[in-house]
């Protein structure tokens, strides 16, 4: 149970920050579409590399982590319940 906790903790904090990466690049964005940005990415796309790509790694990282642990808690749960 406490691996599950765990788990959703960390899967919810990935969540944030990606969340407020998302929020900073659209805010970003707004400034960019009255200056100068890379017609290859797009607005939203410059904005998002400008901002960073570090956030998004430390968002998934973090998601992936979280799913690993809730996993590793259904598996031990599972394996309780069945008595090995």
């Amino acid at each position: 149970m406490r691996k599950t906790l765990i788990g959703l903790a960390i899967f919810v904090s990935g969540a944030i920050v990606y969340g407020f990466t998302l929020i900073a690049a659209s805010i970003y964005a707004q400034v960019l579409a009255d200056t100068s940005w890379d017609g290859r990415y797009g607005i939203f796309g410059t904005a998002l590399r400008e901002i960073g790509t570090a956030p998004l790694t430390v968002a998934i990282i973090l998601g992936i982590t979280g799913i690993y642990f809730m996993i590793l808690s259904v598996k031990n749960d599972k394996r309780r319940a069945t008595g090995e």
